[in-house]
């Protein structure tokens, strides 16, 4: 008899909240693709490199889905306790009729096991099968072939998933049980007929409140912008997330008295069909929700800006890696070490396999960026962290930089007496530096007064890395440099045509400081922590949609049944269908984008702070995965809108 009135209900309630189902189902789908990588491996035929990043990748993969566990668990409790609120007078004629409250948490018991095992068994199937693209996707950013193609099942993100949601619907039943153990008959009998509470607010406090808002929203821009995120220590960092997550409540708090007193001064919006009954329930909504919408508002601009710059990290890191190994490896030490004795160890090595040893020392030049650059290129360029905090530039010998010149086959370059030029790897930067260098700046080191060489500021990688690193240095006659001390030191190492880069594994270093990558250990690195970021920012960030539009959609699904009557009482004075389900539209609509439009304004700053951080990376056209983003949530987000609006419209006619 459980069972049977359980699956009834299930019915009833898969009719009514088809939409939150199908976000268990994703939800499920996701948790299990993304758990799957580490089973891809034996697809693919990966290097020894690449296999250490492949495990890396799915380590981090792995400790990001325990977060995600948390966000898809807060979901489906929240989005239990709304099917729950929704069914108060169903639960109350129960109740009344006898039935114990033991016996009722009986019945959700099993609803909730079969609505969870449906959800489970349908999203681990779709997640199976859309695992295989991961699989291309993930050969294709490694840039390894599929040596045997096969279906993949991995036994481990299917054991996950399983523990995962077990876990959540533990959670869901205790939470229930307790849910029915404190409700009075008489409180879920009147249930659908309460409204909303009223948080009241005076118009001038509302007026002050989102001035106030705007404000601090408006400081926690400027900090970000004018800083940048490099100039910001953790303090300073705290309080603009703080401004900015106070300002986006306060300004939700105090939205819908304000606007709702100026649009009632517009008489011919405010009275134009069915706006005042739409602007009144969307005001009583947002006024007893403001919270979570804040809160949906801040995860859909964490989720566009991760989607965004995930993607964009990616493109980027791969987009340079011919420039970040043009040698076939470099060996460096920080403190301004000889690497000589290690080369001297190696000695029997480089002589049978080893063509060139270019060596890279750099000084301390004395010069601080604000010394070189003009105060406009310092406040342009802080999302760099030497350039925010104002450090010395570094310095090196013209016969170095002339050496590795003529190995990467460029011409050689010559320096007048007292002139230096200066070169980097960071493209945004070339325009300040050449303003500078243009305008005459002389600068002094090691006491020598020098000035610009007549030509330009050039961009060049003068040594292996994972990212483009070298802001900014000065190239110098050699003697200039007589007497100081070098900071850091590097050597660049070119094999014997026909030699295998893997013997650079018989390389010895076994001096502490000293380290070594390769040509292939950059390649391999670049593309796994691309990946990487790439996989964060489409996980979280189709997680943070879904989860903002399951919350949005479940309440206004929940308010569309609880508003039924009203509705009936709107069609007995002769609104007719039409009317309705446009007022229906609009309030569904302002619901969604109110949240969503503060988000796209937050992560237009956030996006282009992020972007100069990206750029260290390499190349990147911000705009193109602004519009990939923006589409996904167009797709997911716009998605969810339409099947609501479609839901309640339905769920009122009924």
């Amino acid at each position: 008899m459980y069972f049977k009135l359980a699956k009834q209900n299930v019915k009833k309630s898969f009719k009514s909240y088809i939409i939150y189902f199908f976000t268990l189902v994703f939800g499920v789908a996701i948790f299990y693709i993304f758990n799957s990588i580490s089973s891809q491996s034996i697809m693919m035929n990966l290097s020894e490199e690449k296999k250490v990043v492949f495990d890396m990748v799915n380590t981090v993969m792995g400790y990001i889905s325990i977060f995600i566990a948390f966000i898809l668990g807060f979901l489906i409790v929240y989005s239990n306790n709304y099917l729950i609120k929704r069914r108060k007078k169903e639960f109350g004629v129960y109740l009344t009729l006898g039935m114990e409250k033991g016996t009722l948490s009986k019945i959700i018991f099993i609803e909730t096991i079969l609505i969870g095992l449906i959800s489970l068994i349908i999203g681990l199937v779709l997640g199976v099968v859309l695992s295989q693209g991961l699989s291309i996707f993930t050969a294709y950013m490694f840039k390894v072939d599929l040596t045997k193609f096969c279906f993949i099942f991995s036994e481990s993100a299917f054991k996950k998933t399983i523990l995962c949601f077990i876990a959540i619907y533990i959670i869901v039943l205790i939470f229930n049980s307790i849910k029915i153990n404190k409700i009075k008959i008489i409180d879920l009998l009147k249930g659908a007929r309460k409204n909303e509470t009223q948080t009241v607010k005076k118009v001038w406090v509302s007026v002050i409140l989102f001035i106030l808002s705007v404000v601090m929203i408006g400081s926690a821009y400027y900090m970000v912008i004018k800083m940048g995120i490099s100039e910001l220590e953790i303090k300073t960092l705290g309080i603009s997330v703080l401004l900015g997550s106070v300002g986006t409540v306060l300004f939700f708090y105090s939205l819908t008295g304000f606007v709702l007193e100026v649009v009632k001064r517009r008489k011919s919006i405010y009275l134009k069909d069915l706006n005042m009954f739409v602007l009144r329930q969307i005001s009583s909504k947002i006024n007893t929700t403001f919270i979570s919408i804040s809160v949906i508002c801040l995860m859909l601009f964490i989720a566009i800006c991760t989607l965004s710059t995930g993607l964009g990290v990616n493109i980027a890191m791969n987009s340079n890696l011919k420039d970040l190994t043009r040698f076939d490896a470099t060996i460096w030490n920080n403190d301004g070490k000889s690497i000589q004795s290690i080369l001297n160890y190696n000695k029997a090595f480089i002589s049978d396999y080893v063509e060139s040893e270019l060596p890279v020392t750099l000084y301390d030049s004395g010069v601080r960026y604000g010394d070189f650059l003009s105060k406009k290129a310092m406040e342009n360029q802080n999302a760099y962290y030497p350039i925010a905090t104002n450090q010395k530039i570094v310095v090196m010998n013209l016969s170095e930089y002339n050496a590795i010149l003529k190995n990467l086959g460029e011409k050689e370059i010559s320096l007048g007496k007292n002139e230096y030029t200066a070169i980097g790897d960071i493209d945004s930067l070339s325009k300040w530096a050449n303003e500078s260098l243009k305008s005459g700046k002389e600068i002094k080191i090691n006491n020598e007064t020098l000035k610009p060489a007549n030509m330009k500021f050039k961009e060049i990688d003068i040594y292996d890395f994972l990212m483009k690193n070298n802001l900014l240095t000065f190239i110098v006659n050699d003697p200039v440099l007589n007497g100081l001390k070098p900071v850091n030191t590097k050597v660049n190492i070119n094999l014997k045509k026909g030699v295998n880069i893997d013997k650079l594994k018989e390389f010895k270093i076994n001096q502490k400081g000293f380290y070594m990558i390769t040509k292939r250990e950059v390649y391999a690195n670049s593309e796994g922590i691309g990946l990487t970021y790439a996989y964060l920012g489409i996980y979280i960030g189709l997680i943070f949609i879904m989860a903002s539009a399951i919350v949005l959609s479940i309440q206004q699904l929940t308010d569309s049944i609880d508003n039924k009557e009203r509705y009936k009482v709107l069609k007995e004075i002769g609104v007719d269908e039409k009317m309705i389900n446009k007022s229906l539209f609009k309030q569904i609509g302002i619901y969604f984008l109110l949240p969503i439009s503060l988000a796209i304004i937050h992560s237009i700053v956030g996006i282009k702070v992020a972007s100069k951080v990206v750029s260290m990376f390499g190349d990147i056209n911000i705009v193109k995965n602004i519009i990939i983003a923006m589409i996904v949530i167009i797709v997911i987000y716009g998605g969810y809108f339409v099947i609501t609006y479609l839901t309640a419209k339905r769920n009122i006619i009924d």
